[in-house]
């Protein structure tokens, strides 16, 4: 993740509070898009650099004394319906990378998936549909593109319904913070890189209960687009499920805000 800091900006400050790895002065492109990669970097005084990353409509976030805000060149894509009217396991794998944005009292919280998990239906013994269609999960059978939401050992677990006929989603277990960290400290009293490691944590760290249960995204919750390409992706088995099928359908890019780099 990259930041644009004001030159009046407290750095100290701003490195801790963002979890910054390290703050350049007129870094190079390449240089800054290489460490961009693993780390959390700012620059600050440098119009070159943030009118190339524009250009990318790279998710450029600019900090002061205020707090933090996309840059206001930068244009939200939000990902159209059909991204989600797939096979889950192939939308699992593309969320990765992708920014999920809630808005909140006029202000956004925003986070990078970095680890998701597919579920089918009455096919998959660690899905919620396994059974069959019962009040408590009816929304697994909604279209590709409306939240589900089930709780478990009282956290909130996120998805995303996908397919447009059968019962399917993806579990989004963890999201790299980007914006509206005030928020997240506050609901969760964690260091960032504990913020958002797990499906319950980013839930709680960005206000999403039960109330969005059923609703269809891109109202005040939505996904849009980035320029994150090229990722390594790692996949494993599903965590803390009794039974699973025998592939692997859990994915994540190896971070360390995903809620394990194992591969179980």
């Amino acid at each position: 993740m990259i930041y644009l800091l004001s030159p009046s900006m407290d750095f100290s400050f701003a490195k801790k509070f963002y979890g910054l790895d390290e703050i350049l002065t007129c870094p190079s492109l390449s240089d800054i898009l290489e460490k961009d990669r693993k780390k959390r970097v700012a620059f600050r005084e440098c119009r070159e650099i943030e009118e190339e990353l524009l250009r990318m409509n790279y998710p450029l976030v600019e900090i002061d004394e205020k707090g933090e805000k996309f840059h206001p060149s930068f244009k939200m894509r939000k990902l159209p319906i059909h991204f989600f009217k797939r096979d889950a396991m192939e939308v699992a794998i593309e969320l990765l990378g992708k920014i999920i944005v809630k808005e909140e009292n006029g202000n956004l919280l925003a986070g990078k998936i970095v680890e998701t998990e597919a579920y089918y239906g009455d096919r998959d013994p660690a899905s919620r549909a396994y059974k069959g269609k019962k009040k408590y999960n009816r929304g697994m059978w909604l279209p590709g593109g409306h939240i589900f939401i089930y709780m478990v050992h009282a956290n909130w677990m996120f998805n995303i319904t996908t397919d447009d006929d059968e019962a399917e989603a993806v579990l989004i277990r963890a999201v790299e913070p980007i914006m509206g960290l005030k928020y997240m400290y506050y609901r969760r009293n964690r260091k960032i890189r504990e913020l958002c490691n797990g499906p319950g944590k980013w839930t709680r760290a960005f206000g999403i209960e039960r109330d969005r249960n059923e609703k269809p995204l891109g109202d005040e919750i939505y996904i849009i687009d980035s320029p994150w390409k090229n990722l390594e992706i790692k996949k494993s088995h599903r965590i803390g499920v009794v039974a699973d099928l025998d592939e692997p359908l859990r994915f994540f890019i190896p971070s360390k805000f995903t809620s394990t780099n194992r591969i179980l």
